[in-house]
């Protein structure tokens, strides 16, 4: 049976292996905190920042709601829900009054992404809410939600109220940090995002001031791009284009030779660093045997090996 293009480009997207991988970043232990109220004798007053007990309200949820279907976990210090899809209705439970019970809730379900909640790591909630509460310069109202983020792809998030800086991370708990794409640790946060698990890709590149690293993939007459912006996590886009760049091994691409070769390239025009709208693209647009790494700095291109050497035609 022959798929329609729409069924095809579908499958191949779900295939492109878009989670990113675990960040180098990782979430301190907090200091022990104080926002414990006091306690009613007749309500049982649970702290989910300490160890174990957000895991533990997340496991008896699933078990009073009886399914992993959740589209929506929400977990602050001394309240939890989770909202589930039986057939296609939402339905909240939450730690309420010292029980679990079905709540009223405006989350409702229109298609986003159905997730375990049992999936995500959430054992160091503390220490997510003590880093977010760093980035965002503010602990005031702290929430921690699982929620689908874009592309059919769900991540953590930590929110205040009043809202100020939303931070992300990662299922595994890792943040998703903000990255720096003059670095190496920016670059190599964002490459781990980017090519995640694919195995070929058509063209991989980086545009500080207009998204961040990207990699291309051809599917049928579509190029998929996967973008890894600064400040958010990677997610999609599409374009009908077809393409006669030939595919490679992201493998191929190093984020160390990458850093080296573009402080090479600066240090050689007496540049302290790169200056806004410098670029790399990575592709085979040369009809090379392999990919070569194209840096536009200060106006200038340059054109290197994927070992970082120099062959730029003068």
């Amino acid at each position: 049976m022959v798929l329609g293009r729409r069924a095809v480009l579908g499958a191949a997207i779900g295939a492109l292996g878009l989670a990113g991988c675990s960040a180098t970043v990782s979430t301190p232990s907090p200091a022990p905190t104080s926002r414990t109220p006091t306690p009613s004798s007749s309500i049982p007053v649970r702290d989910f920042l300490q160890p174990g007990e957000a895991t533990a309200v997340v496991k008896e949820l699933v078990e009073a709601a009886g399914t992993i279907n959740a589209i929506k976990v929400e977990i602050s210090v001394h309240d939890a829900s989770l909202s589930i899809v039986s057939g296609m209705t939402a339905k909240t439970w939450a730690w309420r009054n010292g029980k679990i019970e079905v709540v009223d809730s405006d989350t409702q379900y229109v298609g986003q992404e159905i997730f375990d909640p049992r999936d995500f790591d959430v054992s160091n909630i503390a220490g997510m809410f003590t880093t977010a509460a760093t980035l965002a310069k503010s602990d005031s109202g702290q929430q921690l939600q699982i929620v689908e983020y874009a592309d059919r792809t769900v991540y953590m998030t930590v929110t205040t109220n009043p809202e100020s800086l939303t931070v992300f991370f990662r299922q595994d708990g890792s943040l998703v940090s903000q990255v720096d794409f003059t670095t190496l640790a920016g670059i190599q946060e964002a490459y781990n995002d980017v090519v995640g698990t694919k195995n070929f890709v058509n063209a991989l590149g980086i545009l500080p001031n207009q998204g961040g690293m990207y990699v291309d993939v051809a599917v049928l007459d579509t190029i998929v791009r996967t973008v890894r912006q600064p400040r958010l996590p990677v997610r999609t886009t599409t374009r009908r284009e077809d393409t006669t760049l030939t595919p490679f091994d992201p493998g191929l691409v190093k984020p160390p030779i990458i850093a080296s070769s573009l402080d090479k390239i600066c240090a050689k025009a007496n540049l302290q660093s790169p200056p806004a709208g410098w670029t790399l693209e990575v592709d085979t647009k040369d009809n090379t045997a392999e990919p070569r790494m194209y840096f536009t700095v200060g106006g200038q291109q340059t054109v290197m090996t994927l070992d970082g050497v120099d062959v730029t035609l003068h």
